[in-house]
């Protein structure tokens, strides 16, 4: 038995989707890297992240791989299948993992700045 169907489902996705990528051109978080406050956008973290797991970085790794099971789940849920639900599951319980974090590794050497503050990037 379907629970939604794609027409119904369309409006949901198209905001989910759209939220996403607003949030790319927001600042993701704001740290303290040494040579004062900086922020990047999302999208930096986005196209960086899941090669950060080649640079030391493999809680960072993890921590964005809330990005393809989002893209996992959003696709499930189109399709249908109740698993989507695990999915997005994942996806933000890593996502909110990020949030009690207070350094993140900032360069190959393996260097943390210290997270100040999240910006609407993360919460978007």
């Amino acid at each position: 038995m379907k629970i939604f169907t794609y027409d119904s489902k369309r409006p949901a996705i198209y905001l989910s989707v759209g939220l996403f990528i607003f949030s790319l051109i927001r600042p993701a978080f704001v740290f303290d890297g040494g040579r004062g406050l900086e922020s990047d956008q999302s999208f930096i973290y986005l196209l960086i992240g899941g090669i950060g797991l080649f640079g030391g970085g493999t809680a960072e790794f993890l921590i964005w791989l809330a990005n393809p099971f989002y893209f996992i789940a959003l696709f499930l849920f189109a399709k249908n299948k109740k698993v989507s639900i695990l999915f997005i599951l994942i996806s933000s319980l890593l996502a909110i993992s990020f949030s009690s974090w207070e350094e993140i590794l900032i360069s190959e050497s393996g260097s943390n700045g210290k997270i100040v503050s999240f910006s609407s990037g993360y919460y978007l």
